[in-house]
């Protein structure tokens, strides 16, 4: 339980440079699947503001790479319910990029 409220923590903290972070640029069509995969992850604000990137980010996608997010989303929120805490953590630090 101590990881998953580190992990939480991790990613609230992520999540509030990460709007800024797309506002810069356009994101890769794999940071854009990676982006929701940790929306899937995170809960609370942190996944309020990894969707409204990842809304922001949406258009002009392939549909593809769209299903593809879809199911990275969904990936994240099944770990999420996990007690893989190894996992969450790995996929807690992945999400740190959006925050450089």
């Amino acid at each position: 339980m101590r990881i998953l409220t580190i992990a939480a923590a991790a990613i609230v903290t992520v999540a509030g440079s990460t709007a800024a972070f797309a506002a810069e640029a356009r994101l890769s069509d794999s940071q854009f699947i990676q982006a929701a995969r940790c929306s899937g992850l995170a809960s609370g604000d942190a996944a309020a503001k990894f969707n409204a990137v990842i809304k922001a980010q949406k258009r002009g996608r392939a549909d593809f790479v769209v299903d593809k997010a879809d199911s990275a989303r969904t990936d994240g929120a099944r770990l999420a319910r996990t007690n893989a805490t190894a996992a969450q953590a790995a996929l807690a630090s992945d999400c740190n990029q959006f925050g450089t």
